[in-house]
């Protein structure tokens, strides 16, 4: 009775595992071929045990394979076959009848006094066609990319060019309005008797001053979301936006930690239209206070003033467009300034106790500093 290959015995261990697994002899006899093999090929072990695994497959005697083997043999370090250079040195089908993408593995072993080589054969098909749709998304991605890239470069000069032509036209319209209001001054001045005239002319100057706050409008406002938005230290920002500002005994206190808020580089202008606001309409103010409180969804900015307060029935006109002839145009704008970033605004205060405007800011668009 024919006695079974020990090598084969002692591998029958590996019909367990899900990859491939050949054990091959110094003249690369295949002494062992698994369950896995055998249901990727369609080969039996029977039938392919004892053969020649390099005439079962010629791909193998590539100089650049079976050198590396050979040298394995000789007791050389393992051998590695990647699946983006050799995907299909030992053929294996898919269900579907395309080729598994296979990378091979060969370790020396010691068996007996002799040495074989274990080779796995892993199927990374799923691997690699992940990848593959991975490389090309990339690609997809990187070219839209581009493509945004060169639309905003085009937008910017638009938007270069645009503001570079308003600035123009405003500095010629200004200057001649300022000769026309200066005109009617002087026309003013000569034309007293006729009270009718007077009055046209009163008028006509006030005409010409409102054409002169709208144009200085939009000089303003062409700015905002000009610039990249960037992280400012809020305690710095409020201190330097209201330096020019006289508050004429009024007490200012700014209780504030160390925080960054992330905002339009205009953020200065909210803040100096907040207290120019208050010295402006607050009529008995004699305090001004910036806060902070922080909460679930952000930090709130708390601005609050001990003057008149706001109506309750003005408490959001007054950051519309159409409100600013009664207050300046201050607060319009402060409220598009902070919303480039997600900020919003609203006046919470009590009239006849003072003023109190909330600015909340979103998580993710305030820091603390280190």
């Amino acid at each position: 009775m024919e006695q079974p290959d020990p090598v084969n015995v002692t591998f029958r261990i590996f019909d367990l595992i899900p990859n491939g697994v050949i054990v091959l002899s110094p003249d690369y006899t295949v002494c062992f071929w698994n369950t896995s093999m055998a249901e990727w090929t369609g080969i039996k072990p029977e039938q392919v045990e004892g053969m020649n695994l390099l005439e079962k497959y010629p791909t193998l005697k590539d100089p650049s394979v079976l050198t590396r083997i050979t040298q394995l043999f000789d007791g050389g370090p393992a051998v590695l076959f990647s699946p983006l250079f050799h995907p299909h040195l030992i053929p294996c089908t898919l269900p579907n009848g395309s080729l598994r993408t296979q990378k091979i593995s060969l370790i020396p072993m010691n068996y007996a006094g002799e040495i074989y080589a274990l080779v796995f054969v892993e199927d990374v098909s799923d691997l690699t066609g992940q990848v593959k749709a991975y490389r090309d998304m990339k690609k997809i991605a990187e070219k839209q990319l581009e493509e945004i890239k060169k639309a905003q470069n085009s937008i910017y000069v638009a938007n270069k060019k645009l503001n570079l032509l308003n600035s123009i036209t405003r500095h010629d319209i200004m200057n001649k309005l300022t000769v026309l209001i200066g005109y009617l001054e002087l026309s003013r001045e000569r034309e007293q008797k006729d009270p009718v005239v007077a009055q046209y002319l009163d008028n006509e100057i006030d005409a010409a001053e409102a054409i002169k706050d709208h144009i200085q409008f939009t000089r303003f406002y062409q700015d905002i979301g000009v610039k990249s938005a960037i992280w400012q230290d809020l305690p710095d920002t409020i201190r330097t936006a209201i330096m020019s500002l006289d508050l004429n005994g009024i007490i200012l206190t700014i209780d504030l930690p160390d925080i960054e808020i992330f905002a339009d580089p205009l953020l200065q202008k909210v803040f100096y239209n907040l207290v120019e606001n208050s010295i402006r309409h607050g009529e008995t103010i004699t305090m001004i206070r910036f806060s902070t409180t922080e909460g679930e969804t952000g930090l709130t900015i708390i601005y609050e003033d001990n003057g008149v307060g706001v109506p309750f029935e003005v408490k959001e006109k007054i950051f519309k467009r159409e409100f600013f002839k009664h207050t300046g145009f201050g607060l319009f704008l402060t409220r598009e300034i902070l919303a480039i970033t997600h900020l919003s605004i609203y006046e919470k205060g009590v009239p006849g106790q003072g003023a109190r405007f909330e600015i909340i800011v979103p998580t993710g668009m305030f820091r603390f500093k280190e």
